[in-house]
């Protein structure tokens, strides 16, 4: 994206589509609506009052707040051309490779079709993988030979190699992960942008949330070994690069991998006592520092992605919220699940015991 008109006008769409992002009272506020208010606030109603099973109800609210979010993307998407474009539309591509490895999980274990079509995601034309013949493959190497064209090839072909030498679901989801952060900083490097380093530091600040959160979990909870953890976690970030990685992999028990961490990390995750509290407070800082790119950054693009992530965060929790009270779910089962501000909340409860 070249013109100043373009990113004039890039600007002035981000500026007026974070009016709708959240605080922590807006998500306080949405917690204490009833589902009817949350419906008509949303758009949500028509789901709320049809005649299926709350299984059914909740896959559509998640469908509904996508479409939501992939109807915001195309807006962002007029201005731009080229490998700014390129770029914008890589980011939403990860919702594809969800449903890839839902397809691949549905062949895996022999499961029919209208079960598996039943777990996709509809997803813009653009960006959307061919469903129907993926589910006609006779196997999962088949599968991953159709996508040898196109723009996920690159993906396909190397979570392929992965298959054929491990033959398990875990790698090659945990492959399909990898490769989609790598084809991020590819897609990064090759953009005209005018903020390349705030660019990188998006994409290295999701990196960062992800490697972390994922050491923790092969480390602590699936007991993998250090070698292990570290081949699959994401060689680079923003502020984890290898060599740090692969000292914090040897490293055993959350208290003694958070002391560890470089700042602001070690200061961010002090005392968290568990996996998911440490994804919340990630979770926090990351929309923080996306809303200070997004609001300053001279690169229009670099707004646009930063509101993106942050807009999808969002509606995650809003997502969470709904669930909880389409099961009914104990008020304070959901605060655990989507504080407002996790660091100061955790912050009031230690002042109180």
């Amino acid at each position: 994206m070249s013109s100043n008109r373009d990113q004039a006008y890039l600007k002035t769409r981000v500026g007026v589509l974070s009016a709708r992002l959240l605080d922590a009272d807006e998500i306080e506020r949405l917690k204490q609506m009833s589902l009817r208010q949350l419906g008509d606030a949303f758009d949500l109603q028509p789901i709320f009052e049809e005649s299926i099973d709350n299984r059914q109800r909740i896959r559509l609210v998640e469908q509904a707040l996508l479409q939501r979010l992939m109807s915001e993307l195309s807006v962002l998407l007029r201005p731009l051309s080229g490998r700014s474009r390129g770029l914008m539309l890589y980011w939403p591509r990860k919702f594809e490779l969800y449903n890839l490895k839902t397809l691949i999980r549905g062949k895996l274990n022999s499961l029919g079709m209208e079960e598996i079509r039943d777990n996709l995601y509809e997803m813009p034309e653009n960006i959307r993988l061919p469903h129907e013949s993926l589910l006609q493959a006779e196997n999962v190497l088949e599968m991953l030979r159709q996508l040898d064209q196109g723009p996920y090839a690159l993906i396909a072909r190397q979570a392929r190699n992965v298959f054929e030498e491990q033959h398990e679901n875990f790698s090659l989801d945990a492959a399909i992960d990898r490769l989609y952060y790598t084809g991020m900083l590819r897609h990064a490097n090759i953009t005209d942008s005018i903020d390349k380093r705030g660019l990188k530091k998006v994409i290295g600040i999701m990196v960062d949330r992800q490697n972390i959160i994922w050491l923790l979990r092969y480390r602590l909870v699936y007991r993998f070994a250090p070698s292990e953890a570290y081949y699959l976690l994401i060689p680079y970030g923003g502020r984890l690069q290898r060599e740090k990685l692969m000292e914090l992999a040897n490293l055993d028990g959350l208290e003694t991998i958070i002391e560890h961490l470089p700042a602001p990390f070690k200061a961010i995750l002090s005392n968290a006592n568990s996996i998911t509290q440490v994804r919340q407070r990630l979770d926090h800082t990351v929309s923080d520092e996306l809303r200070i790119l997004m609001h300053h950054s001279p690169d229009a693009v670099v707004s646009a992605l930063s509101y993106l992530i942050i807009r999808d965060m969002d509606l995650m929790k809003l997502y969470a919220i709904i669930q909880s009270k389409l099961l009914q779910m104990d008020g304070t089962i959901l605060n655990e699940a989507v504080p407002g501000n996790p660091l100061q909340m955790e912050a009031t409860e230690a002042s109180h015991v």
